[in-house]
């Protein structure tokens, strides 16, 4: 799954990480710079699967434990209309 912002979602890049707000909802996420970093490579077209990998590799921990954790960030943006999969 790859995903792309929303046409009414509007991010910022921050010192800790980046902001999204859905002009629309009001919605409100603040990630921190490993979310942030995450969240780019699956706007850039990567699949969860691949930044696991990535991550994996870069932080040591298990690709499976990083692919739960990049899914569910995914889908709680996607739940709150920050973002949709493309």
């Amino acid at each position: 799954m790859t995903l792309r912002l929303t046409a009414h979602t509007v991010s910022t890049d921050t010192d800790d990480g980046a902001v999204l707000l859905s002009r629309r909802t009001g919605a409100y996420w603040q990630l921190n710079r490993t979310g942030a970093y995450a969240l780019r490579r699956l706007l850039d077209g990567h699949t969860v699967g691949q930044v696991a990998e990535e991550f994996s590799a870069h932080f040591g921990i298990a690709e499976a434990e990083a692919r739960q954790d990049l899914t569910a960030m995914a889908d709680r943006l996607r739940s709150s209309g920050l973002v949709e999969a493309c």
